[in-house]
Parts: C-alpha cells; structure tokens; sequence
C-alpha cells in the first residue's frame, strides 16, 4: 500500500510538472530591430538578443570554458569585463544567479537551445509551445529562465552593454556569402540526388560571448537556426549543422539492421577525446557520417589543392581522435558517387558494407602512425 502511495504521488508530481507550463502563449516570432537582421531568399543572419543575454549571464556566472589553445574572443573578454564590474554591486544576486547556473544550466547548448523559444527581445517570455522545445527536459528544468534572464537584464543593463557590443555583431552578420550559401544548400541536394524535403529558412546567429569552435542547431516554427561561435563557421551555410537535419532521421530508422557491427565501433571510440560529446550510439554513428559527408562537400565544392588537403588530413584525424566511422564512411561516399542511388537509399548498402571494426583495425593503426610521423 505504501509503494502504491508512492508511485501515485510520483504520477501526480509529474503531471503537475507538466501542466504548470500548459499556459504559455504561442505566438510566431517577430524580429522587431531591422537593424539586427539581414535577409536574402531562403537565409536570414541575425544580431540575437536571446542567445546574448543567454551567454552573458553564463558567462558572469562561471562559464569560462576556452577552446583548446584559443583565448576568449575580445567580445567576450570587454563583455566579462563590463559586467565583472556592474557586479560587485550585487553580491547576493551574484550567489543567486551561480547557484541557479550550476543546478540548471548544465550544458550551454540546452541554454541556447531554449532561449530561441523565446521572443526577440528584453523582457523575454516563452511564445513557442512544448512540442518544439529540442530538449524535452528543459520545459522544466529551465522554465524560469526567462524571469531570471530578465532580472539579469535589468540589473546589469545589458540594454547598455549590448549597445556596447552590437557593431561587432552587425559586423558578423554582414559577412555572410549568402550567394555561396545558396550555391552550398543547391549543392547538397545535388550531392545527396536527391530533391530537398523541407522548406526552412535558414537563420545564422553568431554568438560571440562563446568558446571559439562551438555551434549549435536548433529549430523552431520553420526557423533552422545554426549559432555559431568565432572559428565555428565561415560566414556561409552551416553545411555540417544542416546535414543532420537529413542524416539524424535516417541513421534512427537504419541503425538496427547492422546494430551489432556499428556498436563494436562505438564501444571502441566512445571514451576517446572527441567522442565524449556523443554518448548516445546511434548519435555517434550519425555525427560521424555528417562529419564524412561535410568534409566530402567540401572537397568537391574546392579547386584548391590546399583546402582538400586539409580535408583530407581532418578526416584522418576525426578517426584516431575518437569519431571511428568518419574515415570508413567517407571511403564509401566514393561507391556512393558512382552508384545509381540517392543517398537514402545507399545508406543501408553503406552499412552494410562497412568493414568490421577488427578488419578495420590495421587502417586505423596506419592511421595513427601517419599522424605522429606527421607531427
């Protein structure tokens, strides 16, 4: 009688979890500053304020992560440095808004994620319903965030510190190609043969208050937003962040038939440097194939003999440092250009005809002894 109270109650707590964010008023998004917004066709950049606001709090709150070699963009160090002195002023919020960080806020990407549920600007209030959120966690781990972002607006007048910053986020957003980027999306479709199935528009976001090399994809309404940090892109399409939108689906159906082959490889690599951000197995073995098949757009959409050689090299080194399949895969998008199939309907024969992690072994190894002699 006492487990049935128990699991009863349990029920009800999670109904109530649910139901209090039942209320949120969905609205489409409106980019309400002109002047933060560049739009050409099918692609949007965006000056975004949510994924600002986002960062400057995590970033006064403890997030001091850099990219391996790299210093803090100097964006994020003036930011830092503004806000550093503004909060000597609120010890107690300071404590606070840390304690809410390190228990809420245990991945920026959730963060970001979230905040592009969020209206455009200060005061920010959920308008996108649950079903939309990317992580279905965060309807509640984080469903407060706004009051506590807005409380952080205020009190660090980040309407001042913005304008601070925000000719180097106009800067950005001016840079894209948004030519090569039509040319990129055409070129995908081309590559994949195949006709392209949605009707997105494309909305890249540079956030410059993050560790450099970091990118996120997220989509709500038919936004599909790519936020991208200093090194992470090249001022045109996401190509990687895109492919997953196709790859991901495809990799869910097809996985199991060859689950046996692909788990050898993931248990191989998934402890290995660059793996550790992809501990979910078939979320490995997709994330391997979308780095493949950008590194393969790549070198076909180059004449230089230079940058396909960095491909080249990048995907040798992708493959020793922990991602196993990227080296395997790419070799068969070669069988896959010369076959009469679109790329859905080669994906099954692609893994089926993946090499057995231990035949696979030696190549690795040669892989590896390439890569120290090159060093």
């Amino acid at each position: 009688m006492k487990n049935k109270s128990i699991i009863i109650l349990t029920v009800l707590a999670l109904i109530t979890i649910a139901g209090c964010h039942s209320n949120v008023k969905v609205e489409s998004l409106v980019f309400n500053h002109e002047d933060e917004i560049v739009r050409n066709g099918d692609f949007i950049t965006l000056a975004d304020r949510r994924i600002f606001a986002v960062m400057a709090f995590m970033n006064a709150c403890g997030y001091d992560d850099k990219a391996s070699g790299q210093e803090m963009y100097p964006v994020r160090l003036k930011v830092r440095q503004i806000i550093n002195e503004k909060l000597k002023n609120y010890p107690e919020e300071l404590e606070r808004w840390k304690k809410y960080y390190k228990k809420n806020i245990n991945a920026s990407f959730i963060a970001l994620d979230f905040a592009l549920s969020f209206n455009d600007d200060y005061p920010f209030r959920r308008i996108r319903p649950d079903s939309e959120i990317g992580y279905s966690f965060a309807e509640w781990r984080l469903s407060d965030l706004p009051d506590v972002l807005n409380e952080f607006w205020e009190k660090m007048e980040l309407e001042q510190v913005w304008e601070q910053v925000k000719p180097d986020y106009i800067e950005a957003i001016n840079r894209y190609d948004f030519d090569l980027m039509a040319k990129q999306l055409s070129f995908v479709w081309e590559y994949l043969k195949m006709q392209r199935k949605d009707s997105y528009t494309f909305v890249s976001v540079p956030d410059l208050l993050n560790k450099r090399y970091y990118a996120i994809a997220s989509q709500y309404e038919n936004y599909r937003y790519a936020v991208e940090s200093p090194g992470a892109n090249t001022f045109s399409l996401n190509v990687h962040e895109y492919l997953h939108s196709v790859v991901n689906p495809m990799m869910n159906i097809k996985y199991s038939n060859n689950r046996n082959k692909l788990d050898k490889y993931y248990q191989a690599g998934k402890d290995m440097p660059l793996a550790k951000s992809y501990q979910h197995r078939i979320g490995y073995a997709a994330e391997c194939l979308v780095r493949a098949l950008d590194h393969r757009i790549g070198v076909l959409m180059t004449e230089d003999p230079a940058l396909i050689k960095i491909h080249n090299r990048r995907i040798n080194n992708l493959t020793i440092d922990g991602l196993l399949f990227v080296k395997p895969f790419y070799d068969l998008l070669i069988e896959f250009e010369e076959s009469e199939m679109n790329f859905e309907q080669f994906l099954p024969v692609m893994l089926e005809r993946l090499p057995d992690y231990d035949d696979f072994l030696p190549v690795l190894r040669q892989l590896e002894i390439a890569y120290y002699n090159y060093k």
